[in-house]
């Protein structure tokens, strides 16, 4: 199933999402040493472009795809950025026609293999396909007792959809594909958001999204449970915390 199809998915997910790509785009520019911009670069998965618009920054030609279409209708920076509904495993581009392909918190929901075999033949020789995720930590800088909330409440009421967590990411099957698997960088982002914003946000992730579209709960009803929840944590719901991602 794709979680965000359905029109309320992405009118939230384009609200709510937390934009820090360019921190990993950067880091993609200081690996590659790019000291020009790629000629063309392409963002599969794109959602509502937060990942792709960081791609202008490092490619000239910038390109993004996703399956689904009201993800797409909420995307930014639509003068810029061609645009293509697609699943990730048949793209509608020629051979060797990228320098460049990103997927950020996506490649979880693919076919795997068949992902990395329609990459290779969209790559350009000798080019980079990055793979890299976004996801809540559940730690709040001011508030310990937060992350306990994170995991013994709120994922146990909403837990995450079973996704393809368990490739093995080796170069012996990499191989085959004619991809070579040259490193994995771990590193936090910190985000700032008030008690409405952390909200709208938690209303955005495939654990909510899957609960509400099984008709098991209501937006209405997450937004009464998480406010009062939530309320807990924020002192003042006016006040902006700090919590962490991890990319």
């Amino acid at each position: 199933m794709n979680y965000f199809t359905p029109h309320t998915a992405a009118d939230r997910y384009s609200k709510g999402r937390p934009n820090f790509h360019n921190t990993t785009i950067n880091h993609i520019k200081s690996y590659l040493k790019l000291e020009n911009k790629l000629h063309s670069a392409l963002d599969i998965a794109c959602g509502t472009g937060l990942s792709t618009q960081a791609l202008l920054n490092i490619a000239t030609h910038v390109y993004g795809t996703d399956g689904s279409q009201a993800m797409l209708d909420f995307a930014l920076k639509k003068d810029k950025i061609n645009y293509q509904i697609a699943r990730a495993e048949v793209q509608p581009f020629a051979n060797q026609f990228f320098d460049l392909i990103t997927v950020c918190s996506g490649v979880h929901w693919f076919d795997i293999d068949k992902f990395l075999m329609e990459a290779n033949r969209l790559l350009k020789s000798k080019s980079y396909l990055v793979l890299y995720d976004n996801f809540f930590l559940g730690e709040m800088e001011s508030n310990p007792e937060f992350l306990k909330w994170y995991n013994s409440v709120y994922l146990i009421n909403f837990p995450a959809p079973a996704r393809n967590d368990n490739y093995n990411w080796i170069n012996k099957k990499l191989n085959e594909m004619n991809f070579d698997y040259v490193k994995e960088e771990i590193f936090t982002n910190a985000v700032s958001f008030n008690k409405n914003e952390l909200l709208l946000y938690f209303t955005t992730q495939s654990n909510i999204i899957s609960a509400v579209e099984k008709k098991l709960i209501t937006y209405p009803e997450v937004e009464v449970w998480l406010d009062n929840e939530l309320s807990i944590h924020f002192a003042n719901e006016n006040k902006n915390e700090t919590v962490h991602f991890s990319n």
